[in-house]
């Protein structure tokens, strides 16, 4: 399973600065197929610089949860790093 990109992402209106919300349309690859689905992810910054990121998986995906949340925050991590967020 790899994470072949997120579209659509847009920035949530939030007055906590040290908290970022967002939601998108990921594109899943799968061995034998692809597939989309919309999540909600949140990047909250400690004090200490550490981010933490959180995700809600909106649609269900036919696979094991946790490497899509692996890959997924890697991905989102890959994407803050690389200031590709709004």
């Amino acid at each position: 399973m790899t994470i072949r990109e997120i579209n659509g992402i847009s920035r949530k209106e939030n007055f906590i600065y040290y908290r970022r919300e967002f939601t998108g349309e990921v594109l899943y690859g799968f061995p034998d197929r692809n597939h989309t689905g919309k999540i909600e992810f949140t990047i909250e910054t400690a004090a200490t610089g550490k981010k933490d990121i959180r995700i809600n998986l909106v649609d269900q995906v036919d696979y094991p949860v946790i490497p899509v949340m692996q890959g997924l925050k890697e991905f989102i991590k890959a994407l803050d790093d690389n200031d590709k967020l709004p």
